[in-house]
């Protein structure tokens, strides 16, 4: 008898649980899509301009990272190893792992 009482508290609770899940599931979709990604980086780069985002110096470089990486190189190896030479005289070079 216990245990039929048991279930059927979980089964309740479940099903609480459950409707409110629902709830909160179709309240998200009634509101509608958010920006799209073009509005967004179109917004951040406007903050920006208006100096309304301040990026620490890390965050800084992952952005010129990426930057770099969307860009073709028409550097040579040399000017690459020029650069790196350079980055790591001034402390600027992000090394990871064993090198």
């Amino acid at each position: 008898m216990k245990t039929v009482l048991v279930a059927a508290a979980l089964v309740a609770t479940s099903l609480t649980a459950l409707a409110d899940h629902h709830d909160s599931f179709t309240q998200e979709v009634a509101s509608g899509p958010g920006k799209t990604r073009a509005e967004v980086i179109a917004e951040l780069q406007v903050a920006k301009a208006a100096g309304l985002v301040q990026l620490s110096d890390y965050e800084t470089r992952q952005a010129d990272r990426l930057r770099l990486q969307s860009q073709s190189s028409t550097l040579t190896r040399e000017q690459v190893k020029q650069e790196v030479i350079a980055l790591s005289q001034k402390n600027l070079l992000d090394v990871q792992g064993e090198h």
